[in-house]
């Protein structure tokens, strides 16, 4: 049996009430201060125990594969707050999809757990999140959540297990791609056209894995003398001092020690973030009609937008920094992009519909002042749609099939997003309702081109040519 020394030292070492930050695609990254304490004198079970065992686990995108192979269970992975969400979506990094396979055999000799009850946050994590949400502006406030995550943590582990092991990740398609070994005591891998690869039974050696040069391994806990080119070396006496955290088991959210009342303000202040302009509007989904919506993109940043154009605006596309991609209405018509720069964001989007309600008409503006081209043809009445302080992060999208049968767009709302730049240049300007005819298209323009964020330009002049109407408008 451990003495109580020893096993504080392994709860010490293990990262044991310290938040880990989970924002990074490859591995999680344990902080080096505590963010929780035990509540009320309560303590962590501790059993101890002489358990080996083989997993196996198939993940489907490459972050849960990473984090599968530093020991973390597929319901640490998930358990991930919309905070973090938004964190790990900032960074802009592809997630590739794909099926990687892990093999992991572990020697458990601690298990650790406490119920979430039973823990509080420390009191500098709740000054830090007390003072984030007192802030001034919106943007503040969640810039200052997402900062002080990132210094205390995403989650808690609440569950862990202690001992040695090693583990081994490659693709499923490694794994597949070789022939069953003739003896389940192969030691060195089989050979393909393709080169060295998987074999379809894995000894436990490190000298055999190590041949393997596809896959990757990671080995914990143990010194280099204890015998790992050996099979048998799970069932080795390992001392208690050379053990290591190999398994996180289950985790809480961090915002979760905090008191209700805070939960429910953090929640408040997060749905603060987004905002839809047009104000989304409540139709009945019924038939010939559909919904495309991706408000679960809404966190990523946007790199280009698609417009499909035939008579009418067809569809439109998002594709996003780090490789996500959306669309809604279908794929017909010619398609034009309109390409963001590093540090180019759309701040407004001008739509305007024809008597039928189908979109025909659509053009943006970034915060740089540079104008899309006008995708479609200028018919009815313009309108104009942005939020104050947000940036254009995916659209909801609303269509139904005409007479012919051809789905057709018939309404799009930005969804916007409030967390990525303080202030947004020339959002307090005051647009004009609009003055003319509904029913007709003529030669499209906008002024904004020339103003670009110019906050000095002022008209001296207006000349107007007409006739039986108005045929003309300068401005200067």
């Amino acid at each position: 049996m451990l003495s109580v020394s020893l096993r504080k030292m392994k709860l010490k070492n293990s990262g044991w009430l310290c938040g880990f930050r989970v924002d990074n695609i490859d591995k999680p990254q344990v902080l080096p201060h505590r963010v929780a304490l035990y509540a009320d004198g309560e303590t962590p079970f501790i059993e101890e125990t002489n358990e080996m065992r083989t997993e196996v686990a198939t993940m489907d995108n490459k972050r849960e594969s990473n984090y599968v192979h530093h020991g973390w269970s597929a319901g640490a992975i998930a358990t991930v707050s919309p905070w973090t969400t938004s964190r790990i979506h900032a960074t802009n990094r592809h997630n590739s999809g794909g099926a990687w396979v892990t093999k992991k055999i572990l020697a458990t000799r601690l298990r650790i757990q406490v119920l979430p009850q039973d823990l509080a946050p420390v009191p500098e994590f709740v000054v830090a999140m007390e003072e984030a949400v007192s802030r001034s502006t919106r943007f503040e406030r969640l810039q200052a959540v997402y900062h002080a995550l990132s210094r205390w943590g995403d989650v808690v582990p609440i569950e862990i297990e202690i001992g040695f092991s090693l583990t081994l990740t490659d693709t499923e398609a490694n794994f597949k791609k070789v022939n069953a070994p003739s003896s389940p005591n192969i030691t060195t891998p089989n050979i393909s056209g393709d080169g060295l690869q998987l074999p379809a039974s894995l000894s436990n050696s490190l000298a055999h894995l190590s041949t393997i040069k596809t896959a990757s391994i990671m080995r914990k806990g143990a010194a280099d003398s204890m015998g790992w080119n050996d099979d048998a070396w799970a069932t080795k006496d390992v001392p208690a001092t050379e053990w290591r955290t190999t398994t996180i088991v289950t985790v809480v959210p961090t915002i979760c020690l905090l008191p209700d009342d805070f939960q429910a303000q953090l929640a408040h202040l997060y749905a603060e973030k987004l905002s839809y302009v047009p104000p989304l509007a409540i139709e009945p989904i019924i038939w010939r009609r559909a919904i495309y919506d991706n408000t679960g993109n809404a966190s990523r940043t946007i790199s280009r937008v698609g417009i499909r154009i035939g008579y009418r605006i067809e569809s439109i596309s998002v594709a996003y920094l780090d490789g996500e991609a959306s669309r809604g209405g279908v794929e017909r018509g010619a398609e034009q992009t309109f390409v963001l720069a590093n540090g180019d964001y759309i701040i407004e989007m001008l739509t305007c519909a024809d008597n039928d309600g189908w979109l025909c008409g659509l053009q943006f503006i970034t915060n740089t002042g540079r104008c899309s081209a006008i995708y479609g043809r200028w018919e009815g009445v313009p309108i104009i749609a942005r939020s104050r302080g947000g940036i254009l992060a995916g659209f909801s999208i609303r269509t139904k099939l005409d007479v012919d049968d051809n789905e057709e767009i018939t309404g799009v709302w930005g969804i916007w997003r409030h967390d990525y730049i303080s202030q947004v240049p020339k959002e307090n300007d005051v647009y004009s309702d609009y003055f003319g005819v509904e029913a007709q298209s003529g030669i499209c323009f906008n002024d904004r081109t020339l103003i670009g964020n110019s906050s000095s330009m002022r008209i001296s002049s207006v000349e107007i040519g007409f006739g039986d109407g108005i045929d003309s408008i300068q401005v200067g």
